[in-house]
C-alpha cells in the first residue's frame, strides 16, 4: 500500500516539496486545519499539522524533523484592515475559521499585551468579507499574501510572537501515528528541503508562474520561513504549548 503524503495548499509548501514533487512523489494538498481532519480520520499516513492540533494530541503522534516556522515576521498570518491602525482597545477582529493554531497564537498575544480587542470566528476565507463584519480581519496562508497587496497589514503574528517571546513560532510540524515509523518519508522532505534552499532562485520562478506573485516577494517571503525543527524551533513550540495551557486555551 502506498503511503499517505500531504502538504500545506500554501505558496509556504511550494519550496520544501518541490524538489520532492519534481522526482514524482504523490502528495495530497490541503488547508492546515483540513489536513489535520484528514490525518485524523486515517487518510494521511505523514502530513504537516498545525501545531496547536499537535500540542492537544501530542500523546498519540510521532513528530519529525520537517515544520513550517517563522523565523521572525512570517508575512502570511497578518491581522489586515481598511487603512486603520489597530486599537487595542475598541474593535472586533473577524477570524477565518480555516485556522486553529494562527487563532490561539492571537488569543495569547492579546492577552500578553494586554489588548481587549474581541475575536470573532467566521466561516469565511476572503479578507474582503471577514472586513465587512469587523474592523480588523486575521488572514492566513495565500489570502494573507494577497491581502498585503490591498489593505493595511497591522499586525504580523510571527513578529509579535518574536517579540514577546524572541523565539521562532512553529505553525506546522510533520507527523504520524505513534506507532507509525516515516523516518524515511521525512528524510525524503528535508532532502528536498535542501535542494530547494539552496536553489531558491529557480523554485521563487516557478512559483511566480504558478501563482502569479511578485518574485521579490517570493524571495524575500522563502527566506523568512525556516523548515527545520531545530533548538530554537522546539523552545518556540514548547513555549507555545506553555501559553496555550497558560490561558486555558487547551
Amino acid at each position: 500500500m502506498s503511503v499517505k503524503i500531504g502538504k500545506f495548499g500554501f505558496v509556504n509548501n511550494y519550496l520544501p516539496y518541490y524538489q520532492f514533487e519534481q522526482n514524482g512523489l504523490k502528495v495530497i494538498e490541503a488547508l492546515p486545519k483540513q489536513l489535520a481532519e484528514m490525518f485524523e480520520r486515517g487518510e494521511l499516513d505523514f502530513a504537516p499539522v498545525p501545531s496547536f492540533y499537535y500540542i492537544k494530541n501530542r500523546a498519540k503522534l510521532k513528530s519529525y524533523e520537517f515544520c513550517v516556522a517563522s523565523k521572525d515576521s512570517v508575512l502570511s498570518v497578518i491581522i489586515v484592515s481598511n487603512g486603520k491602525k489597530l486599537d487595542g482597545v475598541n474593535g472586533s477582529i473577524a477570524v477565518t475559521n480555516q485556522t486553529v493554531t494562527s487563532l490561539n497564537l492571537l488569543k495569547i498575544i492579546l492577552r500578553e499585551k494586554g489588548q481587549k480587542n474581541s475575536v470573532v470566528v467566521l466561516n469565511e476565507g476572503k479578507t474582503s468579507e471577514l472586513l465587512k463584519r469587523c474592523n480588523y480581519a486575521l488572514v492566513i496562508g495565500d489570502e494573507a499574501i494577497k491581502a498585503r497587496m490591498t489593505h493595511k497589514v497591522v499586525m504580523d503574528l510571527g513578529e509579535e510572537w518574536h517579540k514577546l517571546t524572541g523565539y521562532p513560532m512553529v505553525f506546522g510540524i510533520s507527523v504520524s501515528r505513534k506507532e507509525v515509523d516515516m523516518s524515511e518519508i521525512n528524510s525524503k522532505v528535508m532532502e528536498s528541503v535542501e535542494w530547494g534552499t539552496s536553489n531558491v532562485d529557480l523554485v521563487v520562478s516557478e512559483a511566480e508562474k504558478k501563482f502569479g506573485m511578485p518574485v521579490e516577494f517570493l524571495a524575500r517571503y522563502f527566506r523568512s520561513l525556516t523548515f527545520r525543527l531545530g533548538a530554537q524551533e522546539k523552545k518556540g513550540l514548547e513555549l507555545f504549548g506553555e501559553k496555550c495551557y497558560e490561558y486555558g486555551l487547551l
